[in-house]
């Protein structure tokens, strides 16, 4: 599909809103019908979603193209954005880079324009989170409006999200989870609402959203202590919404926000003795994100993003040491063969900017571009069907070029 369609696509995914049987998830109060483990069922409910900035800046670049805008048009423009050049070639990787930085703040206005319109829509009834077809899904967009707000200024999409969260409709989900109403968000959803949570702290200050993420944090913690050795391993593993990695990696992020020592100090204990183990090396290592290409999260990059923010200078140094391959490869998604997994690219992209961050091997960073421009250019993926694609892919888009930015 051709990016001068793009205008188009993002029409005809406003007027599906809700044409597609993606209404996945039951009213507040219930159990819903998204978020249990080893499901696929993206691709027949349409829901999904998922899943914060890494501090690192960037230096040079990968295969690349010009923006994604929101009349279809590609920019090809080239600047020097945040980062600095190491690659003295022309036309080469670098070049790419620097065009991609030029372009990212087009490329998140053109993420923006489906995740505007399901914030926009009431699909559910939850009091706040209730666009964009199931609760995780509208957490994280309103993320995503918070962090495009955050990196073009533009108040518009603050706007859009603030016009959803009333103190009132605030007060009504944080009684809902208190009673133990959402079991269906944990671990995913209430990981994600952490990092919308701290976005918005981020972005504009705001502290409104503390009640909900200290009883968020509270629980999620429950559940990660509750877990036996088999669930630690299982949960690691997982390639859906029961993954470990995430909910531990946006538990320990809470904390460092919030200068909470014991749950940082709990979280990196953790990792470091549970979740670092040899078997899990062997389990989980970096080429089986390429054998696994139908997968929702890719959980050996979920587990590496984890342990290099986890784990202190010298024990990362050692661990990657021996868990890295000597020339990484790992091949975007052209056409994603279900729902479930059109946002791996995205994701995928998350583990692998770590893996730049912790290493400063451009090979990691070129991947992260790869992945990033691939599913860029197929709109159809992510601007079109509501109920498949647009109510959640464009979310994963943000969180990946967020974390280029300084933070």
């Amino acid at each position: 599909m051709h990016l001068r369609e793009l205008a188009l696509i993002l029409g005809l995914s406003l007027v599906a809103c809700g044409d597609d049987g993606g209404a996945g998830e039951a009213s507040a109060g219930t159990t819903g019908t998204t978020g249990t483990a080893g499901t696929t069922g993206e691709a027949s409910t349409g829901s999904s979603g998922a899943v914060s900035a890494e501090t690192g800046e960037p230096t040079t670049g990968a295969t690349g193209t010009g923006a994604v805008t929101t009349d279809g048009s590609g920019s090809g423009t080239t600047s020097s954005g945040e980062g600095t050049t190491g690659d003295e070639s022309t036309g080469g990787p670098a070049d790419a880079w620097e065009e991609f930085l030029g372009a990212r703040e087009d490329h998140l206005r053109a993420l923006a324009v489906p995740i505007s319109a399901c914030v926009a829509s009431d699909d559910t009834q939850h009091p706040v989170f209730n666009g964009c077809i199931d609760w995780h899904s509208a957490v994280h967009a309103t993320y995503a409006l918070h962090a495009v707000y955050r990196h073009t200024g533009d108040m518009m999409y603050l706007e859009q999200a603030e016009a959803k969260l009333t103190p009132v409709g605030l007060a009504a989900e944080l009684s809902l989870i208190e009673q133990g109403k959402l079991p269906q968000e944990v671990p995913y959803g209430y990981a994600w609402f952490l990092t919308l949570a701290r976005e918005r702290e981020l972005a504009t200050g705001a502290t409104d959203l503390r009640p909900l993420a200290l009883e968020i944090r509270d629980q999620l913690r429950e559940w990660v202590d509750s877990r036996t050795p088999a669930q630690l391993e299982g949960g690691v593993l997982a390639d859906d919404y029961q993954n470990l990695s995430w909910a531990v990696l946006n538990l320990w992020q809470w904390a460092e926000w919030t200068d909470d020592p014991e749950l940082a100090g709990a979280m990196e204990s953790l990792a470091k003795n549970a979740l670092q183990s040899p078997g899990l090396d062997a389990s989980c290592p970096f080429g089986q994100e390429e054998v696994d290409a139908d997968d929702f999260f890719p959980p050996c990059l979920h587990r590496a993003r984890l342990l290099v923010n986890l784990l202190p200078a010298d024990a990362r140094a050692t661990w990657l040491a021996g868990w890295l391959p000597d020339v990484p490869v790992l091949t975007p998604i052209e056409m994603p063969a279900k729902a479930h997994i059109s946002g791996l690219n995205f994701s995928r992209a998350w583990g692998l900017w770590s893996l730049y961050g912790a290493t400063d091997d451009l090979a990691y960073r070129d991947l992260f571009l790869d992945h990033v421009i691939t599913h860029l250019e197929h709109p159809q993926y992510w601007a079109e069907d509501y109920g498949q694609y647009a109510h959640w892919v464009a979310q994963f888009g943000v969180y990946a070029i967020s974390q280029t930015y300084p933070q």
